[in-house]
């Protein structure tokens, strides 16, 4: 599989271009929930770096075309900073006046501790200045294998305790077949637990990213799939769990197999289904879920044009910051008896399933 998804990556890299290495991919400003369940605002900034480099080496992940967001050209410490800088000049207003009130969150086309992407002194620049800014929460995103004694030392030199941090890492599932077959991650659940481990030890949080459906398993498995692996992790102490419902990145594997009808985006029923489980069991912790996509015919959906799709993610999206279970408890369609009949008909079937409403 190795070969055939670097075959494929480097097709579509071909594709990208150049754009200004002093901006970032995107920064936007939106409603969130802290980890302490109180809410402000988070200040997201998507860096422009030259990308995964797991991705370059592996051919990457088989729902990931984040790469595709990275750098052709060499993107420097200095191009890292003047984006970094710029996207806090505009923002700067609202920070002096009331930073308690925002969490800052970088994101790249990889992973933020990795020198690869985001060299040391541009990291370091960074968290100094998170550190005087004194907002509520910092959150990064990461493979484990950067999540090191070495990393977090350098977090907490510059960002105190009083700062919440939290290190998003894509785990996608407790299943080991699943992650590095289905998902081709390359991560193993020794990895996890010593991040997990490592993390804890500097008073940083783990968000556990759990992918709601890989490629290769029905819905049924991947509810039940995601339903365990986010009790797992519970257990284990992460900080939050955060579902992301799969969706189609153009030029990923799992966009071929859609188009051949042997994919199809989570169905929204199996969406609330996940979270009434885990949140009913684990009242206490922060269960959120992803509503990018949703409800196009690329991401997380119910019969394209019921018009649940729509109440449904304005629900999940109220229920993420409100932690109100009673949100999407309640919801019904006529439409969910048609996915009660699509896991019926799939769980018969070798292979798993499309549909041919797009």
């Amino acid at each position: 599989m190795e070969k055939y998804l670097k075959e494929l990556r480097n097709r579509h890299l071909k594709k990208r271009k150049e754009k200004n290495p002093d901006r970032p991919i995107a920064t936007w400003v939106q409603d969130d929930i802290f980890r302490d369940k109180t809410n402000g605002k988070s200040i997201t900034i998507i860096l422009r770096t030259v990308g995964c480099k797991y991705a370059y080496d592996t051919g990457g992940c088989t729902m990931c075309s984040y790469l595709m967001d990275s750098s052709p050209i060499k993107i420097t410490s200095e191009n890292i900073i003047n984006q970094f800088n710029g996207v806090l000049d505009k923002y700067k207003e609202e920070l002096e006046n009331n930073s308690k009130n925002y969490s800052i969150k970088l994101f790249t086309s990889g992973s933020f501790l990795d020198e690869f992407e985001v060299p040391n002194d541009a990291m370091e620049h960074i968290f100094k200045t998170i550190g005087e800014l004194n907002v509520k929460e910092v959150a990064i995103e990461s493979r484990p294998e950067y999540i090191t004694n070495e990393t977090m030392e350098l977090i907490r030199k510059h960002i105190n305790n009083d700062i919440n941090v939290e290190i998003g890492v894509g785990i996608e599932t407790a299943n080991e077949e699943i992650r590095n077959i289905s998902i081709h991650k390359g991560i193993s659940n020794k990895d996890i637990e010593d991040a997990i481990t490592t993390a804890n030890k500097y008073a940083v949080g783990i968000k556990a990213y759990l992918l709601i459906k890989p490629p290769f398993i029905t819905e049924k498995q991947a509810m039940e799939d995601s339903i365990n692996s986010a009790n797992k992790y519970i257990e284990m102490g992460v900080s939050r769990i955060s579902f992301c419902p799969s969706s189609i990145h153009k030029g990923s594997l799992v966009e071929l197999l859609w188009k051949k009808n042997q994919y199809r985006p989570p169905f929204l029923w199996t969406v609330i289904e996940i979270l009434k489980e885990v949140k009913s069991k684990n009242p206490d912790k922060l269960i959120m879920c992803d509503t990018s996509g949703i409800p196009s015919n690329r991401g997380a959906h119910n019969k394209i044009d019921c018009e649940c799709n729509y109440k449904i993610k304005e629900a999940l999206g109220d229920y993420t910051l409100t932690q109100d279970l009673s949100l999407i408890e309640n919801i019904d369609c006529e439409c969910k008896t048609y996915w009660a009949e699509f896991m019926k008909y799939e769980e018969k079937n070798i292979v798993p399933l499309g549909d041919y409403e797009r």
